[in-house]
């Protein structure tokens, strides 16, 4: 390894009995010393410049400056790897193992050069003349190997820094440029080592730092502050939730994986309604909003609930922004929306008893009047005629009550569906609702994953809802997620089909149950249903319903009634 020289004036006297002394004859105009040292006691430094001013000269070297130096060096191989690991978001710095080990090495190291002297390990200090008076510094090979570990310990923040660069969205090549700047001078320290011809042996580092703190404080502050802040993207990935930060003017800034993969159009300089529509759709809602303005529904193949929230961030200077999250909180909402159909079913059923209660309680109050009435007057056949409407009243509102009771039971959510063949399952469930005069014709053939109790009882709704309307047809459809009755011939005494499945809202005794009950059922087991008007007739749309063509299912097997 060529010897590195740092060639300076020396003004301080260096002398002490360990490491050695430099004696110069002050008196004449030629000046001769010598140096000795703890490596090297016998060898001589012949020193003879010429010096200047009527009195003579005192020419003295010193090394206590010399190594104060490497220390204060080495303290900036730790500050700028502090810097590095704190500016690009990672941890390294805050780790306690570590801290430790830094500064375990720092205090070995110093001590190795602070005790130069004893060992003459790290440095020699030679007096020489060529080409004029000065103090030569021949650094040794644990010199060099400091030198190397340094670099590359500072190689690998340069490296943090150009990948945060890199993964950053943000225009980086003017800030890119500068860092580079700054590692510049260790080209003029190696081209030194290797003793190059007018260049000297010194540290041209300091050049490079101060460049590169000058560049950040006026060239590239915006950028600098920016990225600061984007450097925390590894912080952002680790999070299971999808984050997308955005300006003032919602223009993406900055997101992580999740945000890919729950929104595949983002992108950094979009906007955010172009890249997730569904986020911008819910963005700016608060805790104090209802629960639906703060939830999204995102289909990508299944359909995602994500609560929807958003922070205020400050990205650069002078430059806010927010930052939407979406936690995905699929069961939650699942569970939200059941407990909601719940209360909505529940409320319905308390209006459904209210309404057939005060109807029966009407008519039988009524025909029991009448009854009394007629047998006060001797007119017994009447008075039977008012008993057994009062009997029939009674009789249905028992009915009505085991019916409520009976959907109360099967509105409860499907934990456990089974394959069931689509034909075979309607014929069976309209056969069972003995319906007379309706004829059922089957279109589609395949399989639907449904509960056997609960298919069965949807199936004879939308039967008896054709024989309460005097319909004379009843046909049920499979056709990809959806099943569709329709009802030929009958026709709902309201204006807006969708009434057909509120309690109370169909004026049809025996109607004014069915709707609700097939919206129940359907509810069950996480389906949508709708009821739009037909040519000469009403039909009943199924959708979400997970089925299967024939074909396949045949081919892999069914489970439930086949």
């Amino acid at each position: 390894m060529p010897r590195l020289r740092a060639e300076k004036r020396i003004t301080a006297i260096y002398q002490g009995t360990s490491s050695g002394s430099v004696e110069l004859d002050a008196r004449k105009d030629t000046c001769s010393g010598r140096f000795t040292s703890p490596r090297s006691p016998s060898r001589p430094a012949a020193v003879s410049p010429r010096c200047g001013g009527s009195g003579g000269c005192h020419t003295t070297v010193s090394a206590g400056g010399w190594r104060v130096g490497l220390v204060a060096g080495l303290t900036t191989v730790g500050a700028w790897l502090y810097f590095c690991s704190a500016y690009t978001g990672h941890d390294y710095h805050l780790n306690p193992l570590y801290r430790r080990i830094a500064a375990a090495v720092f205090v070995c190291v110093s001590t190795l050069k602070l005790t130069n002297g004893l060992h003459g390990w790290y440095f020699e200090l030679e007096v020489v003349t060529t080409p004029f008076r000065h103090a030569s510094i021949d650094l040794l090979g644990l010199h060099w190997l400091t030198t190397t570990v340094a670099y590359s310990l500072t190689a690998v923040g340069t490296y943090m820094l150009f990948r945060t660069f890199v993964r950053s969205n943000i225009d980086t090549t003017a800030l890119a440029a500068l860092v580079g700047l700054a590692v510049v001078p260790v080209v003029p320290n190696v081209m030194a080592a290797f003793s190059v011809p007018g260049l000297l042996a010194n540290n041209y580092e300091p050049a490079g730092v101060a460049v590169f703190a000058l560049g950040a404080l006026y060239v590239v502050d915006g950028t600098f502050e920016r990225v600061t802040w984007t450097s925390h993207r590894q912080l952002l990935d680790s999070i299971n939730d999808a984050v997308i930060v955005v300006d003032g003017n919602d223009v993406v800034r900055e997101f992580n994986d999740a945000a890919t993969t729950l929104f595949p159009g983002v992108e950094a300089g979009s906007s955010l309604s172009a890249a997730a529509p569904e986020l911008a759709a819910h963005a700016g809602a608060t805790a104090e909003d209802t629960a639906d303005s703060r939830f999204c529904s995102v289909d990508r193949g299944t359909t995602r609930h994500c609560l929807v929230t958003e922070t205020a961030v400050t990205i650069g200077p002078e430059r806010t922004g927010r930052a939407l999250v979406a936690t995905d909180a699929t069961e939650a909402e699942r569970q939200r929306r059941a407990a909601r159909r719940q209360s909505d079913q529940l409320e319905g059923f308390s209006t459904a008893v209210a309404h057939e209660l005060r109807n029966t309680l009407s008519i039988a109050d009524g025909s029991v009047d009448l009854a009394a009435e007629a047998v006060a007057a001797g007119d017994e056949e009447a008075a039977a005629e008012h008993l057994e409407r009062t009997d029939a009243v009674t009789d249905r509102m028992i009915g009505v009550a085991e019916t409520l009771m009976q959907m109360a039971r099967l509105s409860q959510r499907v934990t456990d569906p089974a394959t069931l063949r689509f034909e075979p399952t309607v014929r069976e469930a309209v056969r069972t609702a003995d319906i007379d005069d309706v004829r059922l014709a089957v279109e589609g053939d395949g399989r639907v994953r449904a509960c056997s109790e609960r298919w069965s009882e949807l199936v004879g709704c939308a039967a008896r809802l054709a024989e309460e309307l005097d319909a004379a047809e009843l046909a049920a459809t499979l056709s990809g997620d959806e099943v569709r009755f329709r009802v030929v011939g009958g026709q709902l005494d309201c204006a807006d089909p969708s009434t057909l499945f509120d309690y109370g809202a169909v004026p049809h005794a025996e109607a004014g149950l069915v709707g609700p009950n097939i919206r129940a059922l359907a509810q069950a087991h996480g389906w949508e249903v709708e009821a739009t008007d037909r040519d000469a007739g009403i039909e009943i749309r199924v959708s979400g319903v997970t089925a299967e063509p024939a074909a396949d299912a045949d081919g892999r097997g069914a489970t439930g009634d086949d």
